[in-house]
């Protein structure tokens, strides 16, 4: 059977009423000028994950199967909700909620310096959760730094 615009769309609206009603993600697709992108889009604030862009028709629609296998076989295995976000997730709500109960409401601590990290003491006020924040240097700006002169 081909792949249709129309039939991705029907597809997508079944899967997020249905299987995906109850996820924390619902799947979107989008026609470019190249092709189709397919992304995950979570229902709060997350950015969405793309996981295929400039693909087919045929391809997209193997994309959203894929992501619909993966949000079943986690909710057949009793997982439907884990304890923690992943560490991928918390990286992408850039550390601004609670890893378990994902709010917004943190005690964020003193900040160390441990071996090239910056190590941050965080503990959520509404669960109770502590947790360290690690942010590794990755590059250098001195195109705003101050020149020094000697006398």
């Amino acid at each position: 059977m081909k792949v249709t615009e129309k039939s991705l769309r029907a597809r997508c609206t079944e899967i997020n009423m249905g299987l995906l009603k109850n996820t924390t993600f619902g799947i979107r697709f989008e026609r470019l000028s190249a092709g189709y992108k397919v992304e995950l889009q979570y229902r709060d604030a997350t950015p969405p994950q793309v996981l295929i862009q400039d693909a087919t028709a045929s391809e997209a629609a193997a994309a959203i199967e894929g992501a619909v296998l993966g949000a079943v076989a986690v909710k057949s295995a009793g997982t439907g909700t884990p304890e923690y976000v992943t560490r991928e997730t918390f990286v992408r709500q850039v550390g601004e909620r609670c890893p378990k109960c994902q709010t917004k409401d943190l005690n964020l601590g003193h900040l160390s310096v441990v071996k090239g990290e910056i190590v941050q003491h965080c503990s959520c006020i509404r669960c109770g959760l502590v947790w360290k924040s690690i942010y590794r240097l990755d590059d250098y700006d001195c195109s705003s730094a101050a020149v020094v002169l000697e006398p």
